[in-house]
């Protein structure tokens, strides 16, 4: 009976918050629904996660907009700063 439940918490111990890379998204999101992240990043001074065209991506912060399409990104640890293009990401997430 214990190792019944054993495997039916484990189970739903995976399902629940076991990281599967198997269903990282791959889809990429439009432009309009980038900038609307970066906006909101903007204003709430949230930490995102950038994910560019090459397949890397960073952590940061968006402390503001230089143009229509640019922006400024401070890494994590706040000493490196960077302009990205929109270009360039492939998606953000909050």
């Amino acid at each position: 009976m214990t190792n019944f439940l054993t495997k039916k918490l484990k189970k739903a111990y995976h399902h629940l918050f076991e990281y599967n890379t198997d269903k990282l998204c791959i889809y990429s999101q439009f432009n309009c629904i980038i900038l609307a992240r970066l906006s909101y990043a903007i204003l709430h001074k949230n930490y995102i996660l950038i994910t560019f065209q090459d397949g890397s991506y960073e952590i940061g912060q968006i402390p503001k907009r230089i143009s229509i399409g640019r922006f400024v990104l401070r890494d994590i640890d706040r000493k490196i700063l960077r302009i990205v293009d929109i270009d360039d990401i492939f998606r953000v997430d909050l």
